[in-house]
């Protein structure tokens, strides 16, 4: 009766290391968030107002630039043309270079304001897909999700492309 005791002992001990090995090994998954929000609609739609709302400034930008080109083509022309006092294209010179300077901080503001309205419409759809790629973790006991579109993937054998189980959360 000894002798059984410790080799049940041990066969537990075995059979116990091996469910607690089982259940350790971590669960890695991968994806491409990039792919992704390509293939989501409101990734589309928010990519066709940030186009309507910089085709508006781009717009601006160019009335801009052709009325500042025809007063300095204007300005040469009565130059020229012996019509300006050197004191008079002086001022004139100096108005342009001032509306010059005013069009250039326009395009300074203009990439600004570009780059803060495609924050304004990302912004909840990356919440949304953050959302969504938590769950699908938590869900499926993945310790880790990498984003391949980052480049920051280094080795992804072992690893699952959780994509279709983000599109499912997210009801794609």
């Amino acid at each position: 009766m000894f002798r059984k005791t410790p080799l049940c002992l041990l066969l537990t001990l075995l059979i116990g290391i091996t469910a607690a090995s089982a259940q350790v090994q971590p669960k890695y998954g991968h994806m491409n968030l990039g792919n992704l929000l390509e293939s989501m609609p409101e990734t589309k739609k928010a990519n066709d107002m940030l186009k309507v709302f910089a085709d508006a400034l781009s717009a601006k930008d160019d009335s801009l630039t052709k009325a500042f080109q025809g007063a300095y083509a204007q300005l040469e022309k009565e130059y020229n043309a012996g019509q300006l006092t050197p004191v008079q294209a002086q001022q004139r010179q100096a108005e342009l270079q001032k509306q010059q300077e005013e069009i250039q901080k326009f395009e300074q503001d203009a990439q600004q304001a570009v780059a803060a309205k495609r924050e304004e419409l990302l912004k909840p759809i990356l919440t949304k897909v953050e959302d969504a790629v938590k769950v699908v973790a938590k869900e499926n006991g993945y310790l880790m999700i990498f984003d391949t579109s980052s480049g920051a993937m280094l080795f992804a054998n072992e690893t699952d492309d959780v994509v279709a189980l983000v599109k499912k959360q997210l009801g794609m």
